[in-house]
């Protein structure tokens, strides 16, 4: 078991408050938790990698023991493999002897290769926002005890970043997403967390179906950004028009879509979801006939979750399976339609 001087953490919580208390500039916070943590551990590198929400793809923030010329150009894809699933379901990735583990740990390391590595997830209000990178040239420099610790670490940056996307939001003060039109998480997670509470009090059940485009970057990457935005409000409005009255949707991600179905079993929430995938597989969006599908999961309660926390984590598990079957794809507890 590792010990830590009590003065280290004494130091740590007054400087971790202090720097969310004073300021919103989550960069400082980036960079005092990469420090930190190379500082405990002597790591060999250690970065912070987020979620472009744009693009959806990987970026370096910040780091330590990495070249300048690599996190600049470092832009990778947001897998259905270790990194993938990592960010998808939260469970943390630790290699103690990466000779032990040779494909795993050529899938996860970044610039140099290395001896252990641990690696976390960044979320806030269960939306991900990338993950917390650590190695080593040594085997067995992290332990399985060592996980709550780096965890602790990626929700002090995690909750740095939403302090800025925050009041970047409340200088606006609107509910709805300026790209789709579709209400922000930031107000729908209070919707789906009332929802919750109602259906267990009242014994009934309650849908997520979560949409995952599947061309999303292509898209993106071939049209440009005016036809990416024109893509986006037309797609989430075809969601919303095969929504019943009292159901609904809010943009989860770059590329995702969320919607809560009150008192409905899971038999109502696939036949809705099935309705919806099927219109946008057959649709074209925008004046350039752009085609697409979606990777989508379903998670009911209770019989899937009992917490809200269990339940975004199974519709995510559920549309990571449905990626991994080869996309165009609807799972809900291991089974495909």
């Amino acid at each position: 078991m590792r010990e830590f001087q009590s003065s280290q953490c004494v130091e740590f919580v007054h400087e971790l408050m202090e720097l969310l208390t004073t300021n919103r500039h989550y960069e400082r916070v980036f960079h005092f938790v990469v420090d930190r943590l190379v500082r405990l551990y002597r790591c060999r590198s250690c970065a912070i990698v987020l979620i472009d929400r744009e693009t959806e793809y990987l970026s370096i923030e910040n780091y330590y023991g990495l070249s300048r010329t690599f996190c600049k150009e470092f832009r990778q894809q947001l897998a259905t493999g270790a990194r993938g699933r990592l960010l998808w379901t939260g469970r943390p990735v630790l290699i103690s002897d990466a000779s032990l583990l040779p494909e795993l740990a050529e899938e996860l390391q970044l610039e140099h290769s290395f001896a252990s590595c641990l690696c976390v997830q960044i979320s806030v209000h269960h939306q991900t926002l990338g993950y917390l990178f650590a190695d080593s040239e040594k085997a067995d420099n992290f332990l399985q005890e060592d996980i709550p610790i780096f965890q602790t670490f990626g929700r002090v940056a995690g909750v740095s970043l939403y302090q800025h996307h925050l009041y970047e939001e409340n200088l606006r003060l609107d509910r709805k997403d300026g790209e789709t039109a579709l209400e922000r998480y930031s107000f729908f997670s209070e919707t789906l967390q009332q929802n919750l509470l109602r259906a267990r009090e009242a014994g009934e059940s309650l849908g997520l179906l979560m949409l995952d485009i599947d061309n999303y970057k292509y898209i993106a990457n071939t049209f440009g950004s005016a036809v990416r935005l024109s893509f986006l409000r037309e797609f989430a409005g075809l969601v919303r028009k095969h929504l019943r009255l009292y159901d609904s949707a809010c943009r989860y991600g770059a590329d995702e879509v969320l919607i809560l179905f009150p008192n409905s079993d899971q038999a109502a929430v696939i036949d809705v979801a099935e309705r919806i995938c099927s219109v946008i597989r057959e649709h074209t969006f925008t004046e350039h006939d752009i085609r697409t599908t979606v990777s989508a999961g379903i998670a009911v309660y209770p019989d899937d979750a009992q917490t809200l926390e269990e339940l975004l984590v199974a519709v995510k598990q559920a549309v990571f399976d449905a990626q991994r079957s080869g996309r165009d794809r609807l799972h809900w507890k291991g089974i495909q339609s």
